[in-house]
């Protein structure tokens, strides 16, 4: 792992670790850490293994013309507001770096604001945020990185009750990733009343139905969806292809499930918390009902994201004993610097996290803006 992100979490742990303390900590500060986020993100090279495919993607889009933008977007498989802001960089004279800094930098804005506005712990949500989903969603799956910043953003018009904005954002989002479309349930999951019991028996019965395999129905289901069929067709393979036995992500989400069933009671008066409460265990139900592959990941995660915000307002609300609010924050703290350690050996050989480089480097292929 690069100095840089080492930096970035443990900025994000001290200052967790204060504002926990009950030590004010500026907002000044949570300023500055995002900033620093999404210019480590949006000026970082080379890291993502899909940067290539994205950087032809925007050079080509150079000698494609506004009429035949259309049939561009068709054959590139790639969503028309995704590519649309391309041309548009493109064709003001701007190279992929300039790209990549404004997604990180809009995602992170959307994402940190709602953090800071609903979390209660706003750098324990960004810290637990952080690692992984940072790491990944503004530098690897930048689409979906984007699209889930609006997910999150739209929180606040579920909250309001205001099904019209949320629809905007849920509209807005699909420009830039189809799957947000899932996130559609979530203005009627999160207002529903769950009981601890209720929450222990679904998830039950989705575990069962994973290591059973029930969820196989899923490629039933797609067979009728009106979208998506293409993209499940592509990765079907990949959906069932996946070893057998549990995985740290199951055991991890098991466990978070369990805290919360255990928990839930010193919280549930606060209305924020039963609200994330519930996308996070709809989350973990995607993510048994549907298995491990491409859908196991990237549906579930615009439900999954909210395990921050649950734990946030969990901890920021908890009407219990200073002992179990220390051993909740602490564990999930704990299980997050773990966390880091373990994304630095599983996925070290997989991307260049450990050898960060800047776009301003010597040997970058693109950087801002074309100077002739």
């Amino acid at each position: 792992m690069s100095l840089i992100y080492l930096f970035i979490f443990a900025f994000l742990l001290i200052a967790s670790i204060l504002e926990f303390s009950d030590k004010k900590v500026s907002k000044q500060l949570y300023v500055l850490i995002v900033v620093i986020m999404a210019l480590t993100a949006g000026f970082g090279y080379g890291l993502s293994p899909d940067w290539v495919a994205y950087f032809n993607t925007f050079n080509l889009l150079a000698d494609v013309s506004w009429p035949e933008f259309d049939r561009f977007a068709y054959f590139s498989g790639m969503e028309k507001g995704y590519l649309g802001l391309n041309k548009l960089l493109v064709d003001f004279g701007f190279e992929f770096g300039m790209l990549t800094l404004l997604v990180a930098s809009t995602s992170l804005i959307l994402k940190s604001s709602t953090f800071y506005k609903y979390g209660g712990f706003p750098f324990l949500v960004l810290f637990i945020y952080a690692m992984p989903n940072f790491m990944f969603e503004e530098h690897v799956h930048i689409r979906q990185g984007l699209a889930n910043a609006i997910a999150i953003y739209s929180i606040r018009y579920v909250i309001d009750r205001n099904l019209v904005k949320f629809l905007i954002c849920i509209a807005v989002g699909y420009q830039f990733h189809e799957s947000i479309i899932v996130f559609v349930l979530a203005y009627w999951i999160a207002p529903m009343k769950f009981d601890e019991k209720f929450i222990g028996w679904i998830v039950l019965f989705s575990i069962i139905g994973f290591y059973t395999g029930l969820n196989s129905i899923i490629e039933v289901i797609m067979n009728f969806m009106p979208i998506g069929q293409d993209k499940f067709e592509s990765y079907q393979s990949d959906l069932y292809a996946q070893g057998d036995g549990v995985a740290i992500g199951d055991f991890v989400k098991i466990i978070s499930i369990l805290s919360i069933i255990i928990y839930n009671k010193y919280a549930v008066h606060d209305k924020l918390y039963c609200y994330f409460r519930n996308l996070f265990v709809f989350g973990v139900l995607l993510y048994f009902f549907l298995g491990k592959g491409i859908f196991g990941i990237r549906l579930p995660g615009f439900y999954l994201v909210f395990l921050g915000l649950t734990v946030g307002r969990l901890v920021y609300v908890f009407d219990g004993d200073k002992f179990k609010r220390n051993f909740i924050y602490l564990s999930f703290v704990s299980y997050t610097v773990l966390l880091i350690f373990w994304l630095q050996v599983k996925q070290g050989h997989k991307s260049n996290f450990g050898n960060y480089r800047t776009i301003f480097n010597k040997e970058a292929v693109y950087g801002l803006w074309k100077w002739n």
